[in-house]
């Protein structure tokens, strides 16, 4: 299975093993790099370039310019245009235009994905919205080929072949890399924190995933606010792996989390003018939160997640919940996913509106993760049929019904914005 967690040994408390810790991962990588014949790295070529075409080719049938992409784009014009010494203005006149409205914009401070946006079309010669959509692409893109690697080097061939090809054709990823928002990079960026997360559970002295980890949620918090969420999963995961015992968490992965986030804030808050007024700018955008559109749409019960995502990806879903229900104690790394999509649904959840799938996007990974691992087991179920047939036909249904059901709400529907009432909606539910 290639370096998993629970058959090296690399989750224990023991020092003193750490030697022979090593040489059991050194052993285990070597034996998965010799599975990587050649078919197996044409489908891996095939799957990637299925999930690339999915990402790349305009298939969503709204063509339109949402709310949200026109502020973006209207930030990354005036960037370009003032240039990005000058991006105090911006943030100026975003303030300036914020205290007239009854409901919060996108903020000009999210300075992570728009002033990478900026260069790229000040470089590029490209336009504002245009270049924005090349980030969405890229960063699905660039989540995806993430996912591949992760996936290989903690889990093996077989889990990086399926979940690779589950999030290849998960329905809010493709939606999301069309669409010129920052929430494909915040995923890309979330999912980036998790893996060094998880790298630094193996390597705790490692200085290289520790900087990287901190340079990922540095970038965090300064694309999205929603970064909190992410940071209350990685720390909720962390207390618990350290208060059972599970794996070598280190205090340095809490003070690194401490320090990036505290820069970050501190960037965000030279930009507003000091810590005050970042603190009064932080009050005035979550009162002007509770807009018209935020209680109509993305208030609700606090399982609507489980009701969006089940809507969306439903096989997902029931597979998900088999695997936590069945994981063993052995099965570490399926535990580490399941955490962090806990702690993750519980902060998210918290908040009375701003629920919206959209923010959730970095879910989709520990979601096929654990539905990957479920269907790996369901395979060896059938005594009749060879495991690998079995997989492969569970690997297609699952896939069929993804694309159905993006073609069923993005395509068909032409959802922009997939909250709860427009994808019951669509789905026929009610009438």
């Amino acid at each position: 299975m290639g370096p998993t967690l629970e058959r090296t040994g690399y989750l224990s408390n023991r020092p003193e093993r750490a030697g022979l810790y090593r040489a059991l991962l050194d052993q285990h990588s070597s034996r998965g790099l010799k599975r990587l014949n050649l078919p197996i790295i044409l489908a891996m070529v095939v799957i990637l370039a299925i999930g690339i075409f999915l990402r790349a080719w305009p298939s969503a049938s709204f063509k339109g310019v949402g709310i949200d992409e026109g502020n973006y784009a209207t930030y990354v014009g005036k960037g370009v245009k003032y240039g990005l010494s000058n991006y105090g203005r911006v943030v100026d006149e975003f303030i300036a235009s914020q205290v007239q409205q009854s409901q919060s914009l996108i903020p000009a401070t999210r300075i992570g994905f728009i002033w990478p946006t900026i260069l790229l079309a000040s470089l590029g010669k490209l336009a504002p919205l245009y270049a924005l959509r090349l980030m969405s692409h890229g960063s699905a893109i660039l989540l995806l080929i993430a996912t591949a690697i992760l996936a290989y080097r903690f889990g093996g061939v077989r889990q990086m072949l399926v979940v690779t090809t589950l999030i290849a054709v998960a329905p809010l990823q493709i939606f999301l890399s069309q669409r010129a928002l920052g929430d494909a990079y915040f995923a890309f960026l979330a999912v980036l924190c998790a893996w060094f997360f998880l790298e630094n559970l193996h390597a705790p002295r490692t200085i290289g995933w520790l900087v990287a980890y901190g340079v990922a949620f540095f970038l965090l918090v300064l694309t999205k606010e929603n970064a909190i969420f992410v940071c209350v999963a990685l720390v909720g995961t962390w207390i618990c792996l350290y208060r059972m015992r599970i794996g070598r968490p280190s205090f340095g992965l809490l003070l690194v989390t401490f320090i990036a986030g505290a820069l970050a804030v501190t960037i965000l808050a030279s930009l507003l003018g000091g810590l005050g007024e970042w603190i009064m700018f932080c009050r005035m955008y979550m009162k002007g939160f509770a807009g018209p559109y935020a209680v109509q749409f993305q208030g609700g019960a606090w399982y609507r997640y489980l009701v969006d995502f089940t809507l969306l990806s439903p096989c997902i879903v029931a597979l998900m919940f088999g695997r936590i229900f069945t994981i063993e104690k052995g099965s570490r790394l399926d535990f580490f996913w399941a955490l962090l999509l806990g702690f993750s649904f519980l902060a998210m959840s918290t908040p009375s509106y701003g629920m919206s799938l959209r923010y959730a996007a970095y879910w989709d990974l520990p979601l096929r993760w654990l539905a990957a691992s479920q269907a790996l087991q369901l395979s060896e179920k059938f005594p009749r049929i060879k495991p690998s047939f079995a997989l492969a036909g569970l690997i297609l249904i699952l896939a069929a019904v993804d694309l159905f059901q993006y073609w069923r709400y993005f395509v068909y529907a032409g959802i922009y914005d997939p909250v709860t009432f427009k994808l019951i909606y669509a789905s026929k539910l009610f009438q």
